[in-house]
């Protein structure tokens, strides 16, 4: 048995089989030797009873002998000093006996001989030399006779081993049991599994000890279940973060990456074992870093730019050092943010600030150094006066216009910015912007043609797409040269209204194609200037598509034109 039961059963019952083997040993010899005693004097006091009557009458020897030897277990019989047998009641008598007597004495002896045991009491009749009176008896007699004295103790011992072993067995069985369940009890828990459970004996003992393997248990489940919970909160906090995240040991062995560092430099989730952490960041910057937190043990913070395939980002990165026993830095928690989106804003808010500073410097100069030249003295020249005051007047116009886009421009990027939604037809604010725009495509002589198909009945803020339809149209006019050509295309796609500006003038670069949205970016600078531009029409176009929920998409060559095409569906939609 491997239990706890079978272990003590196996101990008491070696221990208690031996205790009783020496003490059945050491009984058995005791009783043998009281019941050998008690028959030498059995047979000595017989043999003292023969004697007297042999003694009282010694010439009728076989007459006594054979009187007594009814009532005396053995046979008895009369031997001379020399061993010779003078009466006897043996079936058949040796010729000689006592041969083997050496010890001569006055008492009673036991002599074994062969098959036979003999009891020797010596005589002495009218001072000769001593004669012998015996009782012989079958050895094997004797011996059972012994045998059966001390068979019923031997039995005894046996049955109380007996019933000490059915006792002890059914005593370990009620006090073992309890203990052999709490040991499984305790295997389990060992090896994991929270949910085994004890029974819960009525022992004091035992049962306490149950009961606190019962309770320690449950508190273990419910702490694993707690532990597990909050791993698996953190597991999903740490994934879902927006900052990618790289926990390395003291040794620099990877021990932990989130989603998020693995989406952004394109790493297996899986991170093998024994990973360093510059085979998954292979950048001189980061290793540095690292290098200086561990030197210096404390948090270290910088701003780095990475390369990531053919594009550059830029992160904040803080390293992190965790801190033991004793302060005994235990690895380090490398968090990277990514800023690249706030750097191409802060570079956009820079742009945006020097851009508005030289767009509104261009017309306020010239509002001054005209206005000063006219109070030095040319008011009085009608000529001078009416040409400066007309450069004033454009000036002023060109300075409206600028600061018309910027707080319409400002005001679509405010959160609550709202469109004024109705059902408007699209054909007819296309037919109202080219009849607006109409005087200055003569004026340059473009030809302007409009190609309407189908119904473009469609929901959106009509004066939003006006304005649209109005940059567009007066982009296409501004970039394309005297006698080029500008179409105005619209068309029902369905669910959709489509409808597309196309020109034959400058074109654009394919490079500069992806920046023509932004604020203030111009593709030929001097042109636009020229033209009254402010360089955010196209910003504002872009941005008021996506309020309708449309979509705006660009075509483009060289000094071959430009065509923009635009696409909103007829429904509002969220």
């Amino acid at each position: 048995m491997e239990n706890f039961r079978g272990r003590i059963l196996n101990s008491f019952v070696i221990f208690t089989s031996g205790i009783f083997l020496l003490l059945g040993i050491a009984i058995a010899n005791l009783s043998i030797g009281n019941m050998e005693r008690k028959m030498f004097n059995s047979y000595s006091k017989q043999l003292d009873l023969v004697s007297y009557a042999i003694l009282s009458d010694e010439r009728n020897l076989e007459p006594i002998l054979e009187n007594y030897n009814t009532s005396i277990d053995g046979n008895l019989s009369y031997v001379t000093a020399g061993g010779k047998i003078t009466a006897t009641t043996l079936q058949d008598p040796p010729e000689r006996m006592l041969q083997s007597l050496r010890h001569r004495t006055e008492n009673t002896q036991r002599i074994n001989r062969d098959d036979q045991v003999n009891f020797v009491k010596p005589m002495t009749l009218d001072n000769r030399s001593t004669d012998y009176l015996v009782i012989t008896l079958d050895k094997r007699d004797y011996e059972n006779e012994l045998q059966s004295a001390w068979f019923p103790i031997l039995i005894a011992i046996l049955l109380s081993f007996l019933l000490l072993i059915y006792v002890t067995f059914r005593l370990t069985g009620k006090l073992a049991k309890p203990v052999d369940d709490a040991m499984r009890v305790a295997k389990e828990l060992a090896q994991g599994n929270f949910n085994a459970r004890s029974h819960e004996y009525q022992l004091r003992e035992t049962g306490e000890l149950n009961h606190s393997l019962n309770v320690l248990a449950r508190n273990l489940e419910q702490i694993t279940e707690l532990r597990e919970a909050e791993q698996e909160r953190m597991k999903t906090v740490i994934n879902n973060m927006d900052s990618g995240l790289l926990l390395i040991d003291s040794l620099g062995y990877v021990n932990l990456v989130n989603r998020t560092y693995c989406s952004i430099f394109d790493v297996e989730k899986e991170v093998p074992k024994e990973t360093l952490y510059y085979d998954i960041m292979p950048n001189q910057d980061v290793i540095d870093l690292v290098e200086e937190t561990f030197l210096t043990e404390a948090t270290v913070r910088k701003q780095v730019s990475i390369p990531i395939g053919i594009e550059r980002k830029h992160f904040h990165i803080t390293c992190v050092p965790i801190l033991g026993f004793q302060d005994k830095i235990k690895g380090i928690v490398l968090v990277f943010h990514d800023i690249t989106e706030l750097k191409h804003l802060e570079q956009m808010r820079k742009d945006f600030v020097a851009n508005v500073s030289h767009e509104l410097r261009t017309p306020v100069t010239s509002l001054k150094g005209f206005a000063e030249t006219l109070l030095d003295g040319a008011m009085e020249n009608v000529e001078l006066r009416h040409k400066f005051l007309t450069i004033i007047w454009k000036e002023s116009d060109r300075l409206q216009n600028l600061i018309q886009d910027l707080l319409d421009f400002t005001k679509m990027e405010q959160s609550n910015f709202k469109l004024h939604w109705q059902n408007v037809d699209l054909a007819v604010i296309v037919d109202d912007v080219t009849t607006l725009l109409e005087s200055r495509s003569n004026e340059k002589e473009i030809d302007m043609n409009v190609e309407i198909s189908g119904d473009l009945q469609m929901e959106g803020d009509a004066a939003r797409l006006k304005q649209i339809l109005i940059n567009l149209i007066n982009n296409a006019l501004s970039y394309t040269p005297n006698g080029g050509k500008v179409w105005i295309t619209g068309r029902d796609a369905g669910d959709e209204v489509e409808l597309e500006v196309r020109d034959t003038g400058i074109g654009i670069s394919e490079e500069e194609v992806p920046r023509i949205f932004e604020r203030f970016y111009r593709v030929d600078k001097a042109r636009s200037r020229n033209s009254g531009g402010t360089g955010l029409g196209l910003a504002i176009v872009k941005h008021l598509v996506e309020a309708h929920k449309g979509t705006i998409q660009v075509t483009s060559k060289k000094n071959e034109g430009t065509t923009f095409k635009l696409s909103f569906s007829k429904e509002k939609t969220t």
